[in-house]
């Protein structure tokens, strides 16, 4: 008799709600916290992201120091930089504030808080010895779920390929998400972060992993993205609704693909970004659909809630893969309404390293949920017509 086991973890609380960075300060008192190394990025700091937190700790009589040297896509030089951070200022709580880069950067660097190593020697899953210190996340973008996921991304500075190291010390035991943190970010930033949220959810949903519980969160996630994201976009200040239901998506979809994985979407784009530095949220925005057209023949019923959570008239009388191939074009005009490109060939990604990037991606770690099954040349093919723009779904 064979027993298949699942698993889904969720962080240990999740405080969720407009303004509730000022609240930190009692949530330090309940970890028994004197000293919080923040681990941000320059922009977030100049911005002034960070004040509502800095004051909200200053206020509860304790110091903190700031690491703020994250960088987009971060590598294991960085994250070893901000574990030396940390031991220097003797931190005793491990904060990331941010996009998914700083958030990540926080979570590789508490595994080195207290493990001894170099940060990629942990990748894989369940590869961390000993617990890792007290963690909040706080997410300054509608967009990666991280503060709410067990997985890290740390690109190898040697290589350019990003490692995935997976673990549930490094579930948060704070997420803190307040919408109010992402009302800053500039228009593009809210896009492919929103998009990103979008890919999440659907990469979790037609998972051949996928879950009860995680199926749920996943279409619920592509409602609010469908309806909220091109408001959120275009925010000019009151429209705290869309900004809280995408944030709120957001860590939904985290959750989800949690559980449930993702896809090969995720184990394109992780290579376009780390062999280029395509933004993760505008490589997943631009493939999403091309890896939707490759997937859709082997879940198409998955494909028409897809369509129809995204707000596609979608008839039951009609044959099921016409109504599936709506999904695709529902992404499509979503995209574009947000002004997400097309194609690849506009960013800094170059056609001449697709054989490089299918057969790194073959061996990405989201790929194990992908409902269909690829090799290198099915990757190399998505490639072609993601640079090219074609529109070809499989049969």
């Amino acid at each position: 008799m064979t027993t298949t086991h699942q698993m889904w973890n969720v962080p240990n609380r999740v405080l969720f709600g407009w303004g509730t960075a000022t609240e930190i300060g009692a949530y330090l008192d309940e970890f028994d916290v004197e000293t919080p190394l923040i681990v941000t990025d320059e922009g977030v700091r100049a911005a002034g992201v960070l004040d509502p937190l800095l004051d909200a700790i200053e206020a509860s009589g304790r110091t903190y120091h700031v690491f703020d040297g994250v960088q987009p896509d971060p590598t294991d030089v960085v994250v070893h930089e901000a574990a030396e951070a940390y031991e220097a200022a003797d931190a005793d709580l491990m904060m990331g504030v941010g996009g998914g880069s700083s958030i990540d950067t926080a979570k590789a660097a508490s595994i080195l808080a207290t493990n001894d190593g170099h940060i990629l020697e942990f990748e894989g899953s369940g590869n961390v010895p000993n617990p890792t210190p007290p963690t909040v996340f706080v997410p300054t973008t509608a967009g990666t779920g991280s503060e709410v996921g067990h997985w890290t991304i740390v690109k190898d500075s040697e290589t350019s390929i990003k490692e995935e190291i997976g673990d549930v010390s490094l579930l948060a035991d704070l997420a803190l998400v307040d919408p109010e943190l992402t009302a800053s970010a500039p228009a593009p930033v809210k896009a492919a972060t929103g998009m990103d949220v979008l890919t999440h959810a659907i990469e979790a949903y037609v998972s051949i992993k996928a879950q009860s519980q995680t199926s749920a969160l996943a279409r619920d996630a592509m409602e609010k993205v469908g309806e909220y994201l091109p408001r959120a976009v275009e925010y000019r200040g009151g429209d705290r609704e869309a900004l809280s239901k995408m944030a709120r998506a957001s860590s939904q979809a985290g959750m989800a693909f949690n559980g449930a994985g993702l896809g090969a979407v995720h184990a394109i784009s992780h290579q376009v970004g780390g062999t280029f530095g395509v933004p993760h949220g505008l490589a997943n925005a631009i493939l999403l659909p091309y890896v939707m057209e490759y997937n859709l023949p082997q879940v198409p019923e998955k494909m028409v809630t897809v369509a129809a959570a995204l707000g596609e008239d979608v008839d039951p009388s009609k044959p099921v893969r016409t109504e599936a191939r709506k999904a695709v074009q529902a992404v499509r005009r979503l995209a574009a309404d947000v002004r997400i490109p097309e194609t690849l060939a506009e960013t800094a990604a170059e056609r001449e390293a697709i054989p490089q990037l299918a057969e790194q991606a073959t061996r990405d770690g989201s790929l194990t949920g992908n409902p269909r099954a690829t090799d290198a040349d099915d990757l190399a093919g998505i490639l072609e017509r993601a640079f090219d723009g074609r529109v070809q779904t499989a049969e």
